[in-house]
């Protein structure tokens, strides 16, 4: 293990944590909030740390190339790892000068929920806090959507050959790591497709009648599909068919893998559209939101109104399966079958390399089809059937790293509710769905943790369970789990 390496990549962490605070310590200027101590102090400090660990760490000029160069597994794992614990600890500070929270366990869970993009909050009346923090509560969002470390590889590509493991770490799911020749440049290119994406929804927003705050904060939450949002109702305080039209558009194209925008722009490949995983994902978000719409209608849960329930099962399903978080209605009253729809589109996510959770369409595309030539081989024994996936075969070594990886999330699944549901005053259904909403980085579950509700009714034990099982969705559960392993500490 290179311990140069770790440190200096948590110092660079530190050093862009603490530089971004001044954002909300201008807007806490601008609206004489008052808050701008919560941001001077710890934003200071962690400029003077970062700045101070990257000369510390900075390799011995008299160093070969090669020894500087070299950057192990380990190195990368425990470097990304630390990242997140890191900006989640450091990220919280503001909540706990400001008063906001009162203990670190807290103030650690509202920032992991931001920097993972989760959008679950302890927050019961959001409208309380003043302008900056709340704008900061949205900005960890969108700086976790792109990747603290993706952002520290653009800025500072010090790493050499390990650059490419630590962004291959960063960005989710089985989609190609390096878009151009260069790893800094492949992580520019993408920073470039999130800050456009970015700017055309602030102006989308503005032309349907948000203010020039509320836009920025709900574009930061939506392009990084995180959910969280100034006003306590979300979404829903709106009441507003063009706000949700936009919000729902910008979603969807979140959830899609930011790689096929850059092939699209860059290279004019028009046959991105015709990706397989982007024609699953929107595939799955029209049958959802029809079956959600028919329960809906059926059930009469708006009564005769077709129109109000089909907006809502839009939002909802489009929200949810993005792990995006928003809401528009309080789907906890909605009949079983829809809400198991929302429930099981948690698991499902978004595209792979998009800033969505969950396990991701492409994997789940190659489970099914795994179980499904699994089945045709039993009746046919001597048929020879390679997994393929849009006229490519998928290595088996990839297919058996899939499987692994859903088990993998079943079993943290339900290990983590098991813990949570220690707590005897939630319900079975509150404490899946707790975990269910941490662990995909979703925000909102059900029942007691629902979409009216916050997460305060579960206790200190509980919390520290959903800020790991944040963490974990947000790496995929195995970059962490790495850390646990016994062989990982070997020499």
């Amino acid at each position: 293990m290179n311990p140069r390496v770790v440190f200096r990549v948590n110092a660079g962490v530190v050093l862009a944590i603490g530089a971004s605070m001044l954002v909300p310590l201008a807007i806490s200027l601008l609206y004489g909030d008052g808050s701008w101590r919560s941001f001077v102090v710890p934003g200071a400090a962690m400029v003077v740390l970062g700045v101070a660990g990257l000369r510390l760490s900075r390799p011995p000029r008299t160093a070969s190339a090669k020894a500087v160069g070299y950057v192990s597994n380990r190195d990368v794992y425990l470097s990304v790892t630390l990242a997140w614990v890191l900006a989640a600890a450091l990220g919280g500070t503001p909540y706990l000068v400001e008063g906001t929270f009162g203990s670190l366990l807290d103030s650690t869970f509202e920032a992991m929920s931001g920097f993972t993009t989760t959008g679950a909050t302890l927050l019961s009346d959001i409208e309380a806090e003043t302008p900056s923090i709340l704008f900061w509560r949205s900005m960890t969002q969108w700086l976790g959507g792109v990747g603290i470390v993706v952002l520290f590889v653009a800025v500072a590509p010090a790493l050499g050959v390990g650059a490419a493991r630590l962004l291959g770490a960063e960005v989710s799911g089985l989609t190609q790591t390096r878009l151009t020749p260069r790893i800094a440049d492949t992580a520019k290119a993408l920073i470039v497709v999130y800050l456009a994406i970015s700017l055309v929804q602030t102006v989308a927003l503005l032309v349907v009648g948000m203010s020039l705050y509320d836009a920025v904060v709900h574009t930061f939450t939506t392009v990084a599909t995180g959910g969280f949002s100034p006003k306590t109702a979300s979404i829903g305080f709106y009441d507003s068919v063009a706000v949700e039209a936009v919000i729902v558009f910008f979603m969807t194209i979140s959830g899609v893998s930011f790689s096929l925008y850059y092939l699209l722009y860059t290279r004019r490949r028009f046959d991105v559209v015709l990706d397989r995983e982007l024609l699953a994902y929107l595939g799955v978000i029209l049958g959802a939101t029809l079956f959600v719409w028919v329960v809906l209608v059926f059930e009469g849960t708006y009564g005769a109104s077709a129109g109000p329930a089909l907006r809502d099962s839009v939002f909802a399903v489009t929200s949810v399966i993005t792990t995006t978080g928003f809401v528009t209605a309080d789907f906890d009253t909605w009949d079983t079958a829809a809400r198991v729809v929302l429930v099981l589109l948690m698991f499902v996510g978004g595209c792979a390399g998009s800033t969505a959770g969950g396990i991701k369409v492409i994997r789940m595309i190659i489970v099914f089809r795994t179980v499904f030539q699994d089945v045709f081989r039993m009746v046919h024994l001597r048929a020879v059937t390679p997994l393929k996936l849009g006229g490519r075969v998928i290595p088996e070594g990839v297919r058996l790293a899939v499987l692994g990886l859903f088990a993998a999330w079943i079993v943290v699944f339900g290990a983590a509710t098991f813990l949570i549901a220690l707590q005897g005053n939630l319900t079975p259904i509150s404490s899946a769905t707790a975990v269910a909403a941490t662990l995909n980085v979703v925000g909102p579950g059900l029942g007691q943790v629902g979409a009216s509700e916050s997460y305060e009714v579960v206790n200190p034990f509980g919390r520290a369970v959903l800020v790991a099982c944040m963490l974990l969705g947000r790496l995929e559960i195995f970059t962490a789990l790495a850390l646990l392993s016994p062989a990982f500490w070997k020499r």
